[in-house]
């Protein structure tokens, strides 16, 4: 930037400072004492409450838990808060999302979002709601804005992204929030009656601009809630008007029989920031051009800086990528690859070449011209999540070496998003092997062969835990995740959740987490049914959160069963449940996959059942109290020698 540009650059940045330093008011969030404290690194603006004492509890209530920010609705489900904007009186939070391999909502015991009609809180106009495994009888009670035509937005939601589970049932439905007061409140789902079973919301500028790009280039599911200006703090004496200065109790000539603390002559009540501000006529005009200056600096600012700043970013980020690609650590042959490389090797990412798709990125298969076949990963466009996810993928890889995990080719980052390459595993996942026999596909696995994967996965995981330097957790560990080979054997992959174990505060402070000892404590991530309930609770990640989710793997090579499972019974939907009562009730094998028990011999027999005590001791409650992964993976390995010598014996 030239010294023109700069001198004028400074002069529209002093100006408003001098201009704000006219007013002998005081700076709000000097004067606001009634502000609440951060919430970790996140500001909580007046008049959002996280504790009686500051911000407007009764009306604004928010909840601050291991320094993140969680929205508590009526029906006793509770949202993270991903940003709040003071500004425009908005803050966003995350829905809880599908159950995998379901159609039904995860909250959908609470019955979806309901916000309390008494808060201040309510869903912001331009989210764009879809309401998917919708009863006949809800959609033939529809009517504008609710569109639940075959061409409507959540058929095309449900197409683009194949949501497999959400085809089976021909009705969904869409609406914008704001258009007739509907969904203003939230909005019920239920698994039978009259209703919907499951929904995603999206912040968009609503359903017509949606409609005009492919529904995988959507924004990440996330819904929008708006809160109103506070009014005047009740009061019921003096000393309630303490906190606010240059305020007296006096009651309210509109609402009677209540007080409030109204401000002193001179001062005007500020909703913004909750304070008593003084009346500034000359300051309030000077400045009122302000605004106009600053924006129009910043836009000459950028379009004359846009251009190198790009370039620097894209040199330093390749620079970022290289070096760790390059590290000791890193996988055999890992390399940056150029995007022509990449194009030409997925045929300019053809729907062909799809191999997989999930919330965050898609994969697809990758032939370079020396004709090594790869897998290529890459987040979904304005899937900002998705491209952290990938980012760290990359930075987990180039730390391990392991033939039990999937191994790091390298990356590109000279297209519009960061890719990962990464070895092609052909023979579909382990959750395929198990669940989808109904395709013919893959044909039932034999036992000696499930404990072989069993004890093969076993082996990475313990390797991340105690042999990677530092330590790894995984933290989505699933049957999907778990690629097989033509020989079956196993390779764990997926690594965009999964921490590194290392002292480092900065990065804590930047993540939103603290380490401590070999726990790390951040938001819960993770899948339904897999998720250890501990880490849940206390947001604590350790190497017994990746036994626990292990245990739940376990239950499904021996059950054949999913982890989540809404077509069985109320209370066995979630797999460690049921087996755990199973086994309570010594009425474990009644459990088992009848292909295993069907000709197998009693040690064989009981071995299944050994396996399913070795996955209720990684289930348990108690952390503390589960094995290690080089235990389970031990014991795996003993349960195959006796199996193998029982097969020799018999031939």
């Amino acid at each position: 930037m030239d010294n023109n540009t700069r001198n004028l650059f400074f002069l529209l940045t002093l100006f408003p400072l001098t201009c704000l330093s006219l007013s002998r008011a005081p700076t709000p969030r000097a004067a606001n004492s009634r502000q609440c404290e951060n919430c970790g690194p996140t500001l909580v603006p007046y008049p959002l409450s996280t504790r009686p004492g500051c911000g407007d509890y009764a009306l604004y209530k928010i909840r601050c838990t291991a320094g993140a920010l969680w929205l508590d609705t009526v029906n006793e489900s509770a949202y993270p808060i991903t940003s709040v904007n003071p500004v425009t009186r908005r803050l966003t939070i995350r829905p809880a999302g599908i159950a995998a391999n379901s159609c039904v909502s995860t909250d959908f015991r609470s019955r979806g979002i309901q916000l309390d009609h008494n808060s201040s809180f309510k869903v912001a106009a331009g989210n764009t709601i879809l309401l998917l495994n919708c009863t006949n009888l809800y959609v033939r009670r529809q009517r504008s804005p609710v569109d639940c035509t075959a061409n409507g937005l959540c058929h095309r939601y449900v197409k683009d992204n194949l949501v497999v589970p959400c085809m089976k049932t021909a009705s969904c439905c869409s609406f914008k929030v704001g258009v007739s007061n509907v969904g203003e409140y939230g909005f019920g789902v239920k698994i039978g009656g009259d209703e919907c079973s499951a929904y995603q919301s999206f912040v968009t500028s609503g359903p017509a601009a949606m409609a005009k790009m492919p529904a995988e280039k959507w924004p990440e599911p996330e819904m929008e809630l708006e809160w109103g200006l506070p009014s005047e703090p009740i009061c019921e004496g003096s000393l309630d008007c303490m906190n606010l200065m240059n305020s007296k109790c006096l009651v309210d000539p509109v609402r009677v029989g209540q007080k409030r603390c109204f401000c002193d002559i001179g001062f005007k009540w500020d909703p913004m920031y909750g304070l008593c501000a003084q009346i500034q006529i000359l300051a309030g005009a000077v400045c009122g051009v302000v605004p106009t200056i600053i924006v129009m600096g910043i836009l000459l600012y950028k379009k004359l800086n846009q251009s190198n700043s790009k370039k620097e970013a894209i040199k330093t980020l390749v620079k970022e990528r290289e070096l760790s690609l390059q590290s000791k650590t890193s996988g055999k042959s890992a390399r940056i690859f150029t995007g022509k490389e990449i194009i030409k090797a997925t045929n300019n990412f053809c729907k062909s070449n799809l191999v997989g798709s999930g919330g965050f990125g898609e994969v697809f298969k990758g032939i370079f011209d020396d004709g090594t076949i790869t897998a290529i990963k890459r987040a979904k466009f304005g899937n900002t999540k998705g491209t952290e996810q990938i980012l760290n993928e990359v930075r987990i890889l180039c730390q391990v070496n392991h033939r039990r995990l999937v191994r790091l080719l390298g990356c590109c980052v000279d297209l519009d998003l960061p890719l990962l390459i990464s070895e092609f595993i052909p023979n579909g996942t382990l959750f395929d092997h198990l669940h989808c026999h109904s395709s013919k596909k893959y044909a039932p696995i034999k036992w000696i062969l499930r404990l072989q994967i069993a004890h093969q996965t076993a082996e990475g995981l313990a390797y991340l835990h105690s042999a990677a330097m530092p330590p790894i957790y995984h933290r989505d560990v699933k049957s999907s995740n778990i690629l097989l080979d033509e020989k079956l054997d196993a390779k764990i992959s997926d690594f965009g959740l999964s921490r590194l174990v290392e002292e480092q505060q900065s990065k804590a402070n930047n993540n939103n987490s603290e380490i401590e000892d070999n726990n790390i404590f951040t938001c819960a991530q993770g899948t339904l049914g897999y998720l250890d309930p501990e880490y849940h609770r206390n947001f604590q990640l350790t190497d017994k959160s990746d036994v626990y989710s292990f245990g739940v793997v376990l239950l499904e090579i021996l059950t054949a069963m999913k982890a989540i499972d809404f077509n069985r019974d109320e209370e066995d939907v979630n797999l460690a449940v049921y087996v755990k009562k199973m086994i309570k009730e010594e009425r474990l094998m009644e459990a088992v996959d009848p292909m295993l028990k069907e000709g197998s011999s009693k040690i064989e027999l009981e071995t299944m059942k050994a396996l399913g005590l070795l996955a209720a001791a990684c289930l348990n409650d108690q952390r503390q109290n589960r094995p290690s992964m080089k235990e389970v993976a031990d014991e795996i390995e003993y349960l195959i020698t006796i199996v193998s010598q029982t097969t020799k014996f018999i031939n």
